[in-house]
């Protein structure tokens, strides 16, 4: 896990790289960040002393946009500036008065549920594309099926091309919607 923490030249950055160093998790204090040079890490803190102009607009931009993890360390209970984001996954606050205990275990319970999102997005992406497919070679039957087969000779003639043409079922059914394939 890459860790960015936005320096703020105080002893709260003290207090973090201890943290982090007796947690054994790297992380790199950097004090100026670009959007591209935050693509290259999976969480970054920033806490209230950081003098950011419209801090919690940039924090909003990288947790809807760029979906990394953000920490910010707060001394106070109010956090109405963050309320686009307050609910969102990758959106965390942590209490200064707290931070010894409360960061370690956000950052490895954390990671352990990126980790686990990150698995069922793909996931959720391959189902997509098996639906995507199954509804073109439906979409194929259909129109086979309007040509005067039946469903079962729709299907085996599918098959057949798709062995013929030496492709993939998807790239034949959609080479019959594009009416490309003579039958």
């Amino acid at each position: 896990m890459r860790v960015a923490v936005i320096k703020n030249s105080g002893n709260m950055d003290t207090k973090i790289e201890r943290i982090l160093k007796n947690n054994e998790i790297n992380g790199d204090f950097i004090e100026k960040f670009t959007r591209d040079s935050i693509n290259m890490y999976d969480t970054i803190i920033f806490t209230y002393k950081n003098s950011i102009p419209n801090l919690s607009k940039v924090i909003e931009q990288i947790v809807l946009e760029k979906k990394i993890l953000v920490i910010f360390i707060n001394n106070k209970l109010s956090v109405g500036q963050f309320y686009n984001v307050l609910n969102d996954l990758y959106f965390s606050i942590v209490n200064e008065q707290t931070l010894d205990v409360e960061l370690p275990n956000m950052l490895s319970n954390t990671k352990k549920y990126l980790n686990e999102i990150n698995l069922l997005n793909s996931e959720v992406k391959q189902l997509k594309e098996q639906l995507n497919t199954i509804n073109l070679i439906n979409n194929a039957k259909r129109i086979l099926s309007n040509k005067g087969f039946s469903e079962a000779e729709s299907h085996q003639f599918i098959q057949r091309k798709s062995m013929d043409l030496r492709l993939s079922k998807k790239m034949t059914a959609e080479l019959i919607i594009k009416n490309k394939i003579d039958f």
